[in-house]
C-alpha cells in the first residue's frame, strides 16, 4: 500500500503491479520472446534427462546391447551415457546463452528504470514537484531499479523450470501413476499453503516498503538541509528523527514481513519433506513387488525434485518478485504522471517574442479546494517595460510570474503573450527567450563556465567570459585557482550568496531574454555587493520586458509600472512618484516603512 497526495492508504492490485512491470518490459519484448523460445527447448532438454538417467541404472543391473543399422551393435549403457551427454550439452549450452542475454537485459532494464524516470521527472508539471519529496521520489526510482532487474532475472530463471514440471509429470505418470499421484498431492498442498500465507505477507511488504520510504525521504531532507542544520545546532535532533525513523517505524514493519517469510520458508520444508518421505517408503513397497525398478526410482525421485523445486523456489523468490512489483507499482506515480503540454494541440509558434505581457481578470488557486491566490488580476505590460510587483508576503507576487512562465494556468482569466493566450502556446518557445535571476540561486556541481552557459551548451568560452564581465562576476572568478573551471559545489555551496547572484545574472544575459524575471535578486546581499549587482541588473534589463519580484522597494522606484498587491488583488498601480502621493496608500505605507518613518 502507499500514501496518495491526499493522504488516503492506497494498496496495489495485480492489474496495476501487471501494468508498471509491462511498461518496463515493452521495450525488450522481442528479446523476451526469444528467450522464451529458448526456454521451452531448454525445459524439454532438461525434462529428459532423468528418465535417460534412470534407464543408464536399470542397464548396469541388467545389460543389454542396442543395434544400429550399418552401425553395429554398442551396450545399452555407452548409447544411454552419449545421449545423455548430448542432451546435456544441448541444455548446458542453451543455458549459458540464456544466461548472457538475461544479464544483458537486466542491466538495461535497472539503468533504463533509472534514466527514464529521472528524464521523465524533468518534463513533469512544477505542481507535482511541489507536493512531491526529493528522497521520496529518488528512493522509489533507486528501488524501482534495481529491483526490476532481480524481479525479471528471478522470473526468467524459474519459469524453465515450471515448463520442465510439465515434462516430468508426463514422464512420472508413466513411471508410476501411483507415485504421481503422492507427489501432485504434496504440490496441491504446498500451493494451497502458498496461497493462503503469500497475500499477508505481500501486505506486510507493501507497508514496511511505505515507512522505509518515509525514513529514507526524512534522512534525505536533512542531509540535503545540512547548512541548515548546522545553522540551527540541530544535528543531534535530526540524528534522533533519522534513527526513530529507520528503528523504530521502518524496522519493526520489516521485520514483521521477514519474521512471516521466515515462517513460509520453514512450513514449506516440512511440507516437501513429508511428500519425499512417503515417496520413499511407498517407493521401497513398490520396488520389492517387482512394481518399478532401481533405474525408475532413481528417475522418479529426480522428477520429484524437478516438479517440487520450481513451488519451493517460488516461495523462496516471491519476496523478490513482490519486492520488484512493489516498488514499480510505486514508482508509477512518475512514469503515471502526465507531462507538462509543451507543444498542445493547435499551439501557436512564437519564435520571436515582443514581450507583451498582460493578465486579463485572473483567478487563480493551487488546488480547487484551496483559497483563491489572485482574484481579478488585470494589468498591461508593452515590451520593454519594467513591471514590479510589490506587498507583503503571501499576497500573489511569485505566482503571477509562475503564470507568466506557464507553470500554472489561471482558473479563470487569460495570461496573453504577445496577444496570445498563455495556454494556446508553444512553452518551449517562451520559455527559451525568458531568464530568471532568482532570490535563492541553486547551481549545479559542475564548473562556473558550465553553470553560466546552462542551457545554451553550444557558446564558445570567450562568450561565457564575456557575459561574466558584464555580470561584475570576473573579478572573483578569476581569484579560483581554476578559474572557469572552478566546480562550485552541492547547490553552489562553495560561492557566496552575491557570487552566486552574479553566477545566476551572467547566465541570464548569456540566453539574451525578451523577458526577464527578477525575484527579489538583492536581498541578501549587502549594501557594496548589492551596488555592484544592480549595475548589472540595469544592463540586464535594457530593452527586455522585466518582472521584479520586490520586498526592498528600493529596488522598484525606476520600474515603468508598480503593481501593489493585497489578498490576491491589485489594489494600486502606478509610478513611484504617483503612488507615493496618494494619502494613506498601501505603497506609500510600504516605502515608509522601508526608509524607517514607521517602526
Amino acid at each position: 500500500m502507499h500514501v496518495t497526495e491526499s493522504g488516503e492508504k492506497q494498496t496495489f492490485t495485480w492489474e496495476q503491479k501487471k501494468k508498471a512491470l509491462w511498461r518496463q518490459l515493452r521495450p525488450y519484448r522481442g528479446l523476451l520472446i526469444s528467450l522464451s523460445a529458448a526456454e521451452v527447448v531448454a525445459a524439454l532438454a532438461n525434462g529428459v534427462v532423468p528418465y535417460v538417467t534412470g534407464k543408464f541404472f536399470d542397464t548396469l543391473v541388467t545389460p543389454y546391447s542396442i543395434g544400429f543399422t550399418n552401425l553395429g551393435s554398442y551396450p545399452a549403457w555407452l548409447v544411454l551415457l552419449t545421449l545423455w551427454a548430448v542432451i546435456q550439452l544441448a541444455a548446458n549450452s542453451i543455458s549459458w546463452a540464456m544466461d548472457r542475454s538475461t544479464r544483458q537485459l537486466t542491466t538495461r532494464l535497472e539503468a533504463g528504470v533509472q534514466a527514464t524516470a529521472f528524464a521523465h521527472l524533468l518534463t513533469l508539471p512544477v505542481s507535482f514537484h511541489k507536493k512531491q519529496r526529493t528522497g521520496e521520489i529518488t528512493d522509489n526510482v533507486s528501488k524501482a531499479g534495481w529491483m526490476l532487474g532481480s524481479l525479471v532475472n528471478t522470473i526468467l530463471i524459474i519459469a524453465p523450470q515450471f515448463l520442465t514440471v510439465v515434462v516430468g509429470i508426463i514422464i512420472s505418470f508413466s513411471i508410476r501413476p501411483s507415485l504421481a499421484f503422492v507427489l501432485l498431492g504434496g504440490v496441491l498442498v504446498y500451493i494451497i499453503f502458498l496461497i493462503r500465507v503469500l497475500p499477508t505477507t505481500s501486505r506486510y511488504q507493501e507497508e514496511g516498503f511505505k515507512m522505509w520510504n518515509r525514513a529514507y525521504g526524512d534522512a534525505q531532507d536533512a542531509y540535503t538541509n545540512v547548512q541548515t542544520v548546522k545553522q540551527a545546532g540541530a544535528e543531534e535532533y535530526e540524528r534522533e528523527r533519522i534513527f526513530s525513523g529507520f528503528f523504530k517505524q521502518a524496522v519493526p514493519l520489516w521485520y514483521r514481513m521477514e519474521l512471516a517469510w521466515s515462517n513460509l520458508n520453514f512450513f514449506q520444508r516440512i511440507i516437501v519433506t513429508l511428500t519425499q518421505g512417503v515417496i520413499l517408503f511407498y517407493s521401497v513397497y513398490l520396488i520389492g513387488q517387482g512394481v518399478i525398478t532401481i533405474g525408475d526410482l532413481i528417475a522418479f525421485n529426480a522428477y520429484a525434485g524437478m516438479i517440487m523445486g520450481p513451488f519451493v523456489s517460488l516461495g523462496h523468490q516471491w519476496q523478490t518478485v513482490q519486492n520488484g512489483l512493489v516498488a514499480l507499482a510505486r514508482a508509477e506515480n512518475i512514469f503515471g504522471a502526465s507531462s507538462e503540454k509543451y507543444n498542445p494541440a493547435g499551439a501557436v509558434r512564437l519564435p520571436h517574442l515582443e514581450g507583451r505581457v498582460a493578465f486579463e481578470d485572473v483567478y487563480f488557486s493551487y488546488e480547487p479546494d484551496q483559497p483563491e491566490v489572485l482574484s481579478g488580476i488585470s494589468f498591461e505590460a508593452d515590451a520593454g517595460d519594467v513591471i514590479a510587483f510589490v506587498g507583503e508576503t503571501g499576497v500573489g507576487k511569485s505566482t503571477s510570474a509562475e503564470l507568466i512562465s506557464g507553470y500554472y494556468f489561471p482558473s479563470h482569466g487569460r495570461v496573453l503573450i504577445d496577444g496570445t493566450d498563455i495556454r494556446q502556446v508553444n512553452l518551449t518557445d517562451i520559455r527559451s527567450q525568458m531568464a530568471v535571476v532568482p532570490q535563492e540561486v541553486v547551481l549545479f556541481n559542475a564548473s562556473i563556465k558550465d553553470n553560466i552557459r546552462y542551457g545554451r551548451p553550444e557558446v564558445t568560452d570567450a562568450e561565457v567570459e564575456a557575459v561574466a564581465k558584464k555580470a561584475h562576476a570576473d573579478g572573483f572568478i578569476e581569484k579560483f585557482p581554476q578559474k572557469y573551471e572552478q566546480e562550485v559545489g552541492e547547490r553552489g555551496i562553495k560561492l557566496s550568496v552575491g557570487q552566486k547572484q552574479r553566477v545566476a545574472i551572467a547566465r541570464a544575459m548569456l540566453r539574451n531574454p525578451r523577458i526577464l524575471i527578477l525575484d527579489e535578486p538583492t536581498s541578501a546581499l549587502d549594501a557594496e555587493t548589492e551596488k555592484y549587482i544592480s549595475t548589472s541588473l540595469d544592463e540586464l534589463m535594457q530593452g527586455r520586458t522585466t518582472f521584479i519580484i520586490a520586498h526592498r522597494l528600493s529596488t522598484v522606484r525606476k520600474a515603468d509600472k508598480i503593481i501593489v498587491l493585497k489578498d490576491g488583488k491589485v489594489v494600486e498601480q502606478g509610478k513611484h512618484d504617483d503612488l507615493i502621493q496618494i494619502p494613506d496608500g498601501i505603497y506609500r505605507h510600504l516605502y515608509e516603512l522601508h526608509i524607517g518613518l514607521h517602526e
